[in-house]
């Protein structure tokens, strides 16, 4: 018997084998016996890692949900089952965009890709996008929420107040990591009204680094999803934005868009 390059006479080896039967109950001089002690030792070590592993995630997970920025400083709670499309006039339209927004968030839990929700506020855009995080949070990805009209509320203190710039930097390392990214409320912080006006250079570059950090340049291939809600069109966005930095950020493609333009307000 050895034990961690020990080598044991025969005696002690008897001497060890009578205390484990006697505290365990388990012969390790019989083969079977010390086969069934071993797969018992070998599961309990996997179930240990297995826990550490699901405590990390869920450590991760906490992370960036609790440094996410929410509009108006509230957090919305949506889950799929939520949406009802009989509250809209138009319910055929309601149903075909909460069911493409389902099936996007099906997508992106085995493909990162980029998502924009586009339409007129209190459509529930920013409704659905939660739903497609919570879905995709269930499905085991860390997901993160940014208000870019709060963020640029920290941009505007973080010249003034140290913790501010500390907690803008964390923020933004966040944003570069997480598997999900929802910028919600995209171009508000261009202004409420109707024109629409140049968002402050500091801000561009912040978001042009996130943006360039969730996309492998070389391959042209999306690393990180991002999903983004806006009540701008892209030309307006153009007009706000670096238009560099709108196209490394919206999709490309009509599939990853869902329009909400044609849907009433429903806010109360």
């Amino acid at each position: 018997m050895e034990l961690q390059g020990l080598t044991f006479n025969q005696k002690t080896r008897e001497i060890i084998a009578q205390k484990i039967k006697e505290q365990s109950g388990i012969d390790v001089r019989d083969p079977k016996q010390l086969a069934q002690m071993t797969d018992h030792v070998k599961t309990w070590r996997n179930n240990r890692l297995n826990r550490a592993r699901k405590q990390s995630v869920l450590h991760n997970a906490g992370e960036y949900i609790n440094a996410s920025l929410y509009s108006g400083n509230q957090r919305l709670d949506f889950i799929f089952k939520n949406w009802k499309p009989d509250m809209q006039a138009n319910r055929l339209l309601a149903r075909e965009v909460g069911a493409k927004c389902f099936n996007l968030a099906r997508k992106m839990v085995d493909e990162p890709c980029k998502v924009l929700l586009t339409g007129k506020p209190g459509v529930g855009k920013t409704s659905l996008a939660t739903a497609m995080l919570n879905h995709l949070c269930d499905e085991g990805l860390t997901v993160m929420t940014v208000s870019t009209l709060e963020l640029a509320g920290l941009m505007q203190q973080q010249y003034e107040k140290t913790d501010v710039k500390d907690r803008v930097e964390y923020v933004t390392k966040l944003m570069k990591t997480v598997d999900v990214l929802l910028l919600d409320d995209f171009a508000t912080e261009g202004g409420m009204k109707n024109e629409a006006k140049s968002v402050r250079q500091d801000l561009q570059e912040l978001l042009f680094s996130v943006a360039n950090s969730r996309i492998n340049l070389q391959k042209n291939e999306v690393v990180g999803s991002t999903i983004i809600t806006t009540n701008s069109s892209v030309s307006e966005l153009e007009m706000m934005y670096n238009p560099k930095l709108i196209s490394r950020l919206m999709p490309h493609k009509p599939e990853f868009i869902v329009d909400f333009s044609q849907l009433e307000d429903m806010r109360v």
